[in-house]
């Protein structure tokens, strides 16, 4: 008898958010979750069913306005499953039964966390699962009030706990109905800011997270959670800046705001394209200045082992380090008397890379498909949305074909899954790098 063949933990993670996304798709389908009561297109329910689980926001109809009960409830599970991850979940659900985790559930596990060991990933899901809870508790009850003195009490609740889970699993998605995203509440700052400090929250990352705890208990940060802290401090506050000179006086965006919603939205400004996908101003309307700077803050994404999308900011600041920090002979990188080994180098190439490459191929395949339909500008912008699972739209989404659609989906679902993870379950290896022979140094000119 041959050994049965087991599944490596990529391919796992992978098929875990690919039943997520199948059992949603059918769900938002059903009459029942429509308001008009009719079934809704299968490309539609797919892209917003593949939205909520790789938490993006992406979507082709307003979600307060188109979804019953059913369908809102139906995306909050969604949202919040792929937040946990499914991998975390049925984890956290074996733990509660008493099952064993095996190893290689184990690996799974470790996969989905983004962490250099199994050891101790078991706790860490008790510990991200709590951890995620309190947040999502608190910022319910910080948005609460505002949304009671809004809609009411039944209806007001619900969408507090509905924005809370939304905004810090970074997923963009909102129920209010008060117009384009969050564009009828732009100056609320009760509501602006809780959510914020839920989105920078939840892009900061666990790993994170847990040392900030653990430094009430004499703990010195690492030095990932110092560069985390720090680049995203900068980035913060440079965006926030640029927002408010680049928007200021555009009558289309913050012009026509007093001076405080001005600052509270440049602040805002800065804070979404961290992958959360809200909107307090239409970014059709936004100067060229200010969409480059989007697609860039999009496509560096939050912190590592995160709620958040894009390459990372670790991934930037190793790459910054090898191109003009100290290295030595073997190509490791020093940093604070600490080295980065060249196989994280190597590691943050190809995330870098791979996103250049599909936002590139997918900006030619969808301007193929259009024609001049959409600008070259505006496909970039949603292409780098998708991947990055920001969920930020010029509009594109819901007038695109079913192909361009498919399209995003795809995007989306590499962009959450991660490309490293997808190659290694294609591949059917780990992700292990074994020591090969040495082969003569090849003579090839660059640059």
């Amino acid at each position: 008898m041959s050994k049965r063949k087991r599944l490596n933990p990529a391919t796992k993670i992978i098929l875990s958010f690919l039943l997520a996304i199948i059992v949603g798709t059918f769900l938002l389908s059903l009459p029942i979750a429509s308001k008009d009561g009719h079934w809704l297109p299968f490309i539609d329910s797919l892209l917003t069913a593949t939205s909520a689980v790789c938490i993006t926001g992406l979507t082709v109809v307003d979600i307060a306005l188109h979804f019953t009960w059913f369908g809102q409830i139906v995306l909050l599970l969604l949202i919040q499953i792929g937040g946990l991850g499914f991998i975390t979940i049925t984890s956290l659900v074996f733990l509660l039964i008493g099952k064993k985790i095996t190893y290689t559930d184990r690996k799974a596990i470790q996969e989905s966390l983004n962490q250099d060991t199994v050891q101790g990933v078991v706790k860490m899901i008790r510990q991200v699962v709590i951890l995620v809870f309190a947040v999502e508790l608190l910022g319910f009850i910080a948005l609460a009030p505002s949304m009671v003195n809004l809609f009411g009490w039944g209806s007001g609740l619900f969408k507090a706990l509905f924005m809370s889970v939304s905004a810090f699993c970074n997923a963009g998605y909102d129920v209010l109905g008060t117009g384009s995203s969050l564009t009828g509440i732009a100056q609320n700052a009760l509501v602006i800011l809780p959510l914020m400090l839920l989105i920078v929250v939840g892009s900061t990352g666990f790993t994170v997270l847990f040392e900030i705890g653990g430094k009430f208990k004499h703990h010195k940060l690492s030095l990932h959670t110092k560069i985390t802290l720090i680049v995203t401090a900068l980035l913060l506050l440079v965006s926030t800046i640029s927002y408010a000179l680049l928007e200021w006086n555009n009558p289309a965006t913050l012009g026509k705001m007093s001076i405080g919603g001005k600052i509270l939205n440049a602040c805002f400004m800065s804070v979404t394209p961290r992958t959360a996908g809200f909107a307090t101003v239409d970014y059709t309307q936004v100067t060229n200045g200010s969409l480059a700077l989007t697609c860039i803050l999009m496509f560096i994404g939050g912190g590592s082992a995160s709620m958040a999308g894009g390459i990372k900011i670790t991934t930037l600041v190793c790459l910054l380090l090898a191109m003009f920090g100290r290295t030595r002979r073997n190509g490791d990188v020093i940093i604070a008397k600490k080295r980065i080994s060249n196989k994280v180098i190597r590691k943050c190439m190809r995330v870098f890379f791979s996103a250049v490459f599909l936002i590139s191929l997918a900006t030619l395949v969808i301007c193929l498909c259009e024609g001049s339909k959409f600008t070259l500008s505006t496909v970039l912008f949603e292409t780098i949305s998708a991947l990055s699972t920001v969920g930020l739209s010029s509009g594109m989404v819901v007038a695109a074909s079913w192909f361009s659609k498919l399209v995003f989906v795809m995007l989306m679902f590499v962009g959450r899954v991660g490309t490293i993870t997808l190659t290694v379950a294609m591949s059917n290896k780990t992700a292990e790098i074994v020591e090969e022979i040495q082969y003569p140094d090849a003579k090839i000119m660059v640059g």
